[in-house]
């Protein structure tokens, strides 16, 4: 169940990565519109009143290849192995994987005179952190969900990592404030799956492979909220467990010279884990300690089991509060004929992650190419590349984050490659669709019918807001 879960969330995951999608952002997609608070998806006179993904989710067929650990572990405990680490990584690096699924998402359009639209979304999120020395840590995966074990690693000890993964069902609104600004808003309700710390700065471990005993020496902290048994089930993942909350502010302003800027604070919130949560504090200095397992387990088994059971001994139950991944977007664009450039600029707020994109669109009628070349804070250059189809009504679009890293993976799978089995490797193919239905939201010129339109005294929801700091009359 553990192996097919995380297959699971990789095949159906949505959106996955610090890239974004960032190609998506400023097209007025249902994507778009949900993503970036402020931007709209319905065109006057052309656009039906209702917009849907019709339960088709946002696909990402995202490969992360977590490596063959199982035989690398094997051949730890199986062979004399030592390793040990003291303060700082000396060659720092991070491994980054957030997934962001859609599962349904309803927009509708509710007032003509300040353009409001309201939505309503589901999505599953998965927001994965690990810090490794390059010249110690390799990149290789667990294949379970069990204890602080869940940090991808060789040498178990030697890695900072944090993994947490939720539900999040939002409300959207957004208008027009005036003829040149928009304003918006997405409020959410979170309910936490699962989440896994681990962070050591001292650790150091001997294995003796053939007596089957290794010495341990550990300083290190963890927090978990996850089945007892480490294994999801269905009734696991279900929502309405471990509260948080959320919110994204946006706003976009168009100049006269029709430069478009847009800015959004993103996914600001957090998540209270709920008693079944595990703290500990490592301060471990053991020698002989025994490999041990059930009869019959393969070594990697044992392995795991054992520092399971060490993991028990040092193991508090409470609560704790976590904050989500939050972030800052900034977007600059203007159109030239058939050619939109975009440069994107986003930082997360509770780390040190940035990243900057210039999204390349050409458009020829309905049919529109992008590239993406970017470039974050963990010195990592990407290339992006989408397609989409888009008329008022219908969107479909295919792309991918990583098209270098994607070229590679597909040519070691199709020459059957057989190193592609072990390290990290990532490729990323992401598509979609949605539609509108209903009447058509007509301009009140043209209008045979449209909602909204006979509220002549009906004010914006934002002057409403801001109208408490005017003068009163």
């Amino acid at each position: 169940m553990r192996a097919r879960l995380v297959i699971l969330i990789l095949i159906i995951s949505s959106f996955s990565a610090h890239s974004q999608q960032y190609a998506l952002f400023n097209t007025k997609t249902l994507f778009d519109s949900f993503e970036n608070p402020a931007q709209k998806s319905f065109v006057l006179d052309s656009s039906r009143q209702f917009a849907s993904n019709f339960l088709i989710p946002y696909l990402d067929i995202s490969s992360l290849n977590k490596g063959n650990s199982n035989e690398a572990i094997r051949r730890l405990v199986t062979k004399n192995y030592s390793q040990s680490r003291i303060g700082k990584f000396e060659n720092p690096q991070t491994v980054r994987e957030n997934i962001n699924i859609y599962l349904v998402n309803i927009r509708l359009f509710k007032y003509h005179k300040f353009h409001s639209e309201m939505g309503f979304s589901w999505q599953i999120k998965v927001e994965n952190t690990i810090d490794y020395d390059e010249n110690i840590s390799k990149g290789l995966f667990y294949d379970t969900f069990s204890k602080f074990v869940t940090i991808p690693k060789i040498n178990v000890f030697n890695n900072n990592g944090r993994l947490q993964s939720y539900h999040q069902i939002s409300f959207n609104y957004r208008e027009n404030y005036n003829k040149r600004w928009a304003l918006g808003t997405k409020l959410s309700l979170l309910s936490g799956i699962g989440y896994a710390e681990f962070n050591a700065d001292r650790s150091s471990v001997n294995i003796d492979g053939p007596n089957n005993m290794m010495d341990i020496s550990m300083a290190a902290t963890y927090r978990l909220n996850y089945p007892e048994d480490g294994v999801f089930n269905f009734k696991n993942a279900l929502p309405f467990k471990n509260f948080g909350a959320a919110i994204s502010l946006g706003t976009t302003y168009t100049t006269k010279s029709g430069i478009f800027l847009m800015a959004n604070i993103k996914d600001l919130g957090f998540i209270r884990w709920g008693k079944n949560s595990y703290t500990g504090y490592f301060d471990v200095d053991k020698t002989n300690v025994p490999i041990t397992g059930n009869p019959g387990e393969q070594s990697e088994a044992k392995f795991q089991r054992t520092l399971e059971r060490l993991a028990k001994e040092n193991t508090d139950q409470k609560r704790f509060v976590t904050p989500i991944n939050s972030r800052a977007d900034f977007l600059i664009s203007k159109t030239f004929g058939p050619y939109t450039p975009n440069l994107i600029v986003t930082k997360n707020i509770f780390n040190k992650f940035g990243e900057a994109a210039f999204v390349n669109t050409i458009k020829s009628g309905n049919i529109s190419f992008s590239v993406t070349p970017s470039y974050n804070t963990d010195k990592n250059f990407r290339l992006g590349a989408q397609g989409m189809y888009q008329t008022p009504n219908f969107e479909m679009f295919l792309g991918t984050n990583d098209l270098i890293q994607t070229y590679y993976a597909s040519k070691d799978i199709i020459q059957d490659n057989a190193d592609a089995g072990t390290g990290y490797n990532r490729g990323s193919i992401y598509l979609g669709m949605a539609f509108k239905i209903g009447y058509v939201v007509e301009h009140p010129m043209n209008m045979s019918w449209m909602p909204g339109i006979n509220d002549k005294d009906r004010k914006s929801f934002f002057s409403k807001i801001f109208g408490i700091f005017k003068k009163k009359k």
